[in-house]
């Protein structure tokens, strides 16, 4: 789970069926411009998996300053999922955001959805209106959010929630233009909706004090083949099936010839100079003929040189 040590007792983590996926470090996390304590990771995406987003909040988060609750939000390509509260009920307090809930105008009903990973569908040959709406979306494309705030206890229900009025994507498309050159995989979808009864929304206010989130939880979710891509994981090992026995023994005669040469190259550059007879010396690195050093004076040869 990633942790912050500015912010202990916050931990966050992305599950697929239950499990909590592997997180590697992000190499470029120290290069990034942020003024909040952030944690940067990423993780494999799956096919077509849904996701969920767990919180745990155990007793080594201090709740004393001004008896403030916690709120948490969670984004995926800047697109809201859901928020949660805590309080201090108890020590260890585990949550999961796993679905969206929308209101739909066309039925006049709420309605929920799970978030899950899809592959991104490419669109060649897009407009300029087009590839200039994507090159927006392609900066959050891959991305999951998790803001951790301090909000007061004196918050006010609220009728509904204006993200919830924005209706959610049920594929992912990009212009090829937007995507070149960036190791992106995937994007957020969501699963067919289920009806719900209309929640209930409260406005909290947020500590002056704070100005914003007291920790950042990024995760950035690729393929497999991205990952490696990008480096953060190592490539995989070249696969010899289907290769015959034949071919297999011609590739390493190939090799081991390849090593015979570079090993004569090697022993070629050590002795640069070698005698050749009583009074005469050859410098084997000259394609011309060799040339002969008169011996009536002394001549001192460094065999040290390379």
């Amino acid at each position: 789970m990633a942790i912050l040590q500015e912010v202990p007792g916050v931990a966050v983590t992305i599950r697929v069926n239950d499990v909590d996926c592997v997180e590697y470090d992000d190499p470029n996390a120290s290069e990034q411009p942020l003024d909040k304590p952030t944690s940067s990771k990423y993780i494999e995406s799956p096919d077509d998996a849904e996701y969920t987003i767990h919180i745990k909040i155990d007793s080594a988060y201090d709740w004393s300053y001004k008896n403030h609750m916690m709120g948490v939000t969670a984004a995926s390509d800047g697109l809201h999922i859901s928020s949660d509260v805590f309080t201090k009920d108890n020590e260890v307090t585990e949550r999961d955001i796993s679905a969206r809930e929308e209101f739909c105008q066309d039925t006049n009903h709420w309605h929920s959805r799970k978030p899950m990973f899809s592959r991104v569908k490419i669109v060649n040959n897009a407009t300029e209106e087009r590839i200039e709406s994507d090159n927006e979306m392609s900066e959050k494309l891959g991305l999951i959010e998790v803001h951790v705030i301090r909000v007061t206890n004196d918050g006010q229900v609220q009728g509904n929630n204006d993200e919830s009025k924005r209706q959610a994507r049920a594929s992912v498309t990009c212009a090829e233009e937007s995507v070149k050159g960036k190791a992106i995989s995937h994007g957020t979808v969501f699963s067919a909706a289920e009806r719900i009864q209309e929640p209930e929304y409260l406005d909290l206010p947020i500590l002056d004090e704070d100005m914003g989130p007291i920790a950042v939880f990024l995760f950035r979710y690729r393929s497999k083949e991205a990952l490696q891509q990008e480096l953060i994981i190592p490539a995989a090992p070249r696969n010899l099936d289907g290769y015959s026995e034949a071919e297999l023994r011609r590739l390493a005669s190939e090799r081991l010839d390849q090593i015979d040469e570079e090993k004569v190259e090697k022993v070629k550059k050590e002795r640069k100079f070698v005698k050749r007879e009583a009074g005469e010396i050859e410098d084997l690195t000259q394609d011309d003929r060799p040339s002969k050093l008169s011996r009536t004076e002394p001549v001192f040869i460094d065999l040290t040189d390379d």
